[in-house]
């Protein structure tokens, strides 16, 4: 026939309380996804009752706190640094912090020049005398013997056979051949 009086009774207060429920859930939301200021959404956080939200709260305002602790003995470090080079004391090195990059020793680099081109056009060995004769750097017909410089004093003559001539440039031997 019907239900008894107590269990319509029933159905509709647990329908109004989820209603309610819900409108409150409802707005909490809205005050979270419209919250212009931390302390807004911190208060409205603080109020849910779930635990995870206010574990997340404790570890938000934890990380906070040594944010804060770090930014404090960052500024004390800069500060002491500055004193000190007011001093003129630098107990391990100049900071890199407070050197001007500007004014950092650059680096000099030297380079080698590259050996001179060297080509063989002829070679004449006999029993008393090694004789070449080269192309150094355009320069064409250069009759040399074994120790001869050339190139301005830089390259001495080291070696010559039938395969070729070898010559040191700056303390490196190169072979330029037949």
């Amino acid at each position: 026939m019907g239900e008894p009086q107590t269990a319509k009774l029933a159905k509709v207060l647990l329908m109004t309380i989820c209603c309610a429920a819900a409108g409150y859930l409802f707005r909490t939301n809205l005050q979270l996804t419209y919250a212009r200021d931390d302390a807004v959404l911190r208060a409205a956080i603080a109020q849910l009752p779930d635990p995870v939200a206010q574990a997340q709260t404790r570890e938000i305002e934890a990380i906070e706190d040594e944010l804060r602790n770090m930014s404090k003995s960052s500024s004390q470090a800069s500060r002491l640094a500055m004193l000190a080079e007011a001093r003129g004391k630098y107990p391990l090195d100049v900071p890199a912090s407070l050197t001007d990059p500007f004014s950092a020793p650059v680096a000099e680099f030297t380079f080698e020049p590259d050996p001179p081109f060297v080509r063989v056009t002829a070679v004449m060995i006999t029993d008393f005398d090694r004789i070449a004769l080269l192309n150094v750097d355009g320069e064409e017909g250069i009759m040399v013997r074994q120790g001869a410089v050339f190139s301005d004093g830089r390259a001495r003559i080291t070696r010559i056979d039938e395969k070729g001539v070898t010559f040191s440039w700056i303390g490196k031997d190169y072979r330029a051949s037949l």
